[in-house]
């Protein structure tokens, strides 16, 4: 393992050249190793004093890493350059600095660079951040730009308590109900029945009450018997269960008066992906089709809007880094008109009747820095439009990241997320190839290159 600390005038030279983004596809170092390229960042501005940084991998035990002096941590998005370091390529599950030791896979691979982000908060460690996905969640995670899940204890349909800490490193979908419910609750509940058959057993399914004065411990355990569901049901006080839907704009409710919410979260209790809607559940499992009222049946019927548990496992395994990046097209690309970064608005009908490439992007995506580029040279070769979609950025922030990447594609302001979320985008980039007749031909979740690219573009325009 060589180990290269970065200096100051290393940090501003890489910056200069870009190179910060050069995580996917980067040359690695000539040893057949791997680049570990270590960053730090906070929510505010604050110190990590002198540590010594140790890696760890079941078969070789604790290796040493990197020195960080005591150092100036900076606010998220911007982040200190800690160390680089070549590393054997393999499997490793963890750090330890600061005299904490913080579990993360973290995957090396020959001849390519790993990011990793160390999250600080009161001069100490808090979370570790591995791979282009996990970094760009880390930093929006600290910027407040996507909820989490909030500290809680609650109890389960056998009176356990469950709280935050049995749940941290697993993926988690969570979804609101509760059991007075006669329409979408159970067709909820039919998700996470289906969901159970499709992803592994430490991907973790929760339901949270939104009725406090009806979903007692009983209550809860004769629906989990009508259901058949294997998962915690839980339930507390209205203030306990108030507190944990507040980030999630959901209200406690009663009867059939509630707010639907089904959500994915990463191992790091970032929110990845959510829907509202009415479920495309099929069937409903167990006796719950007792339960459904004329309503229900119908919303059963109408295939609600669209998604299904096979949807919601393709979010899972976007959050857990699993699968193959690339999806599948088919049927119409949803639209949507907002503010466009040089003025007036902008949406996929401002190009109706010629193929359109959609790219979702920010300005702390490493590797979109070096996709942004290559997109707008083979789209323009190819004679096919680009409409680029900024996430959660400022407009100010937005202007500065395209100068330095020199690229000068349309751009279609997305503050909230709200497009991304028409779209299914839980990482960034991803990007969306669509047709002159407004079908999607297909989706790739990660950095593109030139192969991809050409094979989807030629796809579009053959």
């Amino acid at each position: 393992m060589r180990l290269r600390a970065f200096g100051v005038g290393a940090v501003a030279a890489l910056a200069a050249l870009g190179l910060f983004a050069a995580f996917i596809g980067f040359k690695g170092p000539s040893s057949g190793g791997g680049t570990l390229l270590l960053s730090l960042s906070s929510r505010s501005a604050g110190r990590l004093g002198d540590t010594q940084v140790l890696i760890h991998s079941a078969r070789g035990g604790w290796s040493a890493l990197a020195h960080i002096g005591n150092v100036t941590v900076p606010a998220a998005p911007e982040t200190y350059a800690a160390a680089q370091a070549d590393v054997a390529p393999g499997a490793y599950d963890g750090l330890r600095l600061a005299g904490r030791d913080l579990s993360a896979p973290i995957r090396v691979t020959a001849g390519q660079v790993e990011p990793v982000l160390v999250t600080v908060s009161g001069g100490l460690p808090q979370d570790v951040f591995a791979g282009n996905g996990a970094y760009n969640s880390g930093l929006l995670g600290l910027q407040g730009k996507l909820k989490q899940l909030p500290d809680f204890s609650l109890t389960d349909q056998d009176g356990r308590i469950l709280d935050r800490s049995s749940l941290v490193g697993s993926i988690v979908v969570l979804a609101a109900f509760h059991t007075t419910c006669h329409d979408t609750c159970p067709l909820y509940t039919s998700i996470l029945y289906q969901l159970r058959q499709r992803v592994p057993p430490a991907v973790r399914l929760l339901e949270v009450s939104t009725d406090p004065a009806a979903d007692s411990v009983v209550a809860l355990h004769d629906y989990a018997v009508l259901a058949g569901t294997s998962w915690p049901l839980l339930t507390g006080s209205a203030d306990q269960l108030a507190a944990f839907w507040a980030p999630f704009g959901v209200r406690l409710s009663g009867a059939d008066s509630h707010t639907n919410f089904l959500g994915v979260f990463d191992g790091h209790g970032l929110l990845h992906h959510f829907e509202t809607g009415i479920p495309d559940a099929g069937s409903v499992p167990g006796g719950l089709s007792t339960m459904l009222s004329s309503e229900g049946m119908r919303e059963l019927r109408s295939h609600g809007d669209g998604w299904d548990a096979a949807a919601v496992a393709d979010q899972v395994r976007a959050a857990a880094d699993l699968g193959n990046p690339s999806a599948g097209g088919g049927g119409l690309a949803p639209s949507f008109r907002v503010d466009a970064l040089g003025g007036g608005k902008i949406g996929p009908a401002d190009f109706s009747g010629t193929p359109l490439v959609l790219n979702f992007w920010a300005t702390s995506c490493l590797p979109c820095r070096i996709e942004l580029p290559l997109l707008q040279r083979a789209t323009t070769e190819r004679k096919v439009r680009l409409l680029l979609v900024d996430e959660r950025d400022s407009a100010s922030a937005a202007r500065t990241f395209l100068n330095q990447v020199e690229v000068s594609s349309p751009v279609a302001s997305d503050p909230d997320g709200a497009v991304g979320r028409l779209y299914g985008v839980s990482v960034l980039p991803v990007t969306v190839f669509i047709r002159a007749d407004g079908s999607v031909e297909g989706k790739y979740l990660g950095q593109t290159d030139a192969a991809i690219l050409g094979d989807h573009l030629a796809a579009l325009t053959g």
